[in-house]
């Protein structure tokens, strides 16, 4: 049944495992999403310091120790889990306790140093850790790994995908070339833009919610009973439950949502590449194609004297080399072409062919797994 349990978790089912099992060993499996959000935060402000007028290269030395320890912490802790042994799972605890600490004391002290700031910053690391901690309990650690593999997996649809893309860039492109968007752009700060983008992106979401719930339902009403469950679990642990008839009982409202997250997720790792990889273009074409007059001249009709530079980017508070305008359209264009690829993407056959098809059948193997296993607890 450990096998059993790690399967389901494995492929991002866990939802269909009781709650005393999805209870266990909380710390040592949340420990790899603190690490991540940890290493993240750490890179951003090291390279924000290192990019600023006045670096401070002792602080930015300390941040990229904790940088280097909490990524490698995620590879460190897998090691153990496969040794199997009792004293792995032992050290696997113990360095899932050190991860913990040094996210929610070092890190406040590094960054706030021996003051009360660090003590005022503690609670939102120990916030974000019990967050981090909650969300493993729902399974979305092992949600979001299932999907990043399939998503790998699937990568090479994505290139065949943004070549089918071509006439939509070819249109965006021309909207780029826009004074107006570019005027608007200029005036929206970054605060309003994220808000620009996360609504835009709740309605990509919303969509790809209503498509994928009547995909699960027409899975499990259709392709399910057509296909022989002992053939799909050929080669899982649940292969030598029992070969008989196995009722297929209706998913829970949990277990829907499971499924959904699973599949909506797989989506959305592939929309989130395709925006970015619009992104980076129109970096590019906007620094190639655009002087910085004419930046500056589209950007703003009471600052338009030629020569004037634009303003900096930055991202995140790393300073970059980008004007803050060219930054600002080029998100804000590769945004709108991510909603309407999520959009177009459902009626492409290509795209079904190549990538829905195979989630599809990858789910219905999970799913003859979740019936088979509450045959086996009945």
């Amino acid at each position: 049944m450990r096998q059993v349990h790690e399967w389901f978790l494995h492929r991002g089912l866990p939802l269909v495992l009781p709650r005393r099992v999805r209870a266990r060993k909380l710390v040592q499996r949340s420990a790899p999403m603190v690490s991540a959000v940890g290493a993240l935060t750490a890179l951003t402000m090291l390279l924000a310091n290192l990019t600023g007028d006045s670096p401070d290269y002792g602080y930015a030395a300390r941040l990229g120790v904790i940088a280097l320890v909490l990524i490698a912490a995620p590879f460190v802790l897998e090691l153990l889990h496969r040794l199997g042994t009792r004293v792995g799972e032992v050290l696997r605890r113990w360095a899932a306790v050190l991860v913990m600490t040094i996210f929610v004391v070092i890190m406040p002290l590094t960054v706030s140093g021996w003051s009360g700031a660090a003590a005022a910053e503690t609670p939102v690391f120990i916030v974000i850790s019990l967050i981090a901690v909650w969300l493993t309990y729902l399974g979305f650690g092992s949600i979001a790994l299932w999907a990043f593999r399939f998503a790998w997996v699937q990568l090479g649809a994505l290139g065949t995908l943004m070549s089918r893309a071509l006439p939509l860039l070819m249109l965006t492109v021309v909207v780029y070339f826009t004074g107006e968007l570019w005027q608007l752009s200029a005036r929206m700060s970054r605060e309003r833009l994220w808000q620009t983008i996360g609504f835009l992106s709740l309605v990509a979401l919303l969509f790809m919610v209503a498509t994928i719930r009547d995909e699960v339902a027409a899975l499990r009403q259709d392709r399910s009973e057509r296909e022989d469950s002992t053939a799909l679990l050929a080669g899982t642990p649940l292969a030598a439950t029992p070969t008989g008839p196995v009722a297929r009982t209706p998913l829970s409202l949990a277990e829907q949502a499971n499924v959904v997250a699973v599949m909506v997720v797989a989506q959305a790792i592939q929309v989130v590449l395709f925006t970015a990889g619009l992104f980076g273009f129109f970096l590019a074409l906007g620094l190639i194609a655009i002087p910085d007059d004419v930046t500056v001249l589209w950007a703003s009709e009471q600052s338009c004297a030629v020569g004037v530079p634009p303003c900096a980017g930055t991202w995140f508070g790393i300073h970059i080399p980008v004007p803050q305008t060219v930054v600002h359209t080029s998100l804000f264009v590769a945004v709108l072409s991510g909603l309407y690829f999520t959009v177009s993407t459902s009626v492409d056959p290509l795209y079904r062919q190549r990538f829905f098809d195979p989630l599809i059948a990858d789910v219905a193997v999970s799913l003859a797994g979740r019936d088979a296993y509450l045959e086996v607890q009945r």
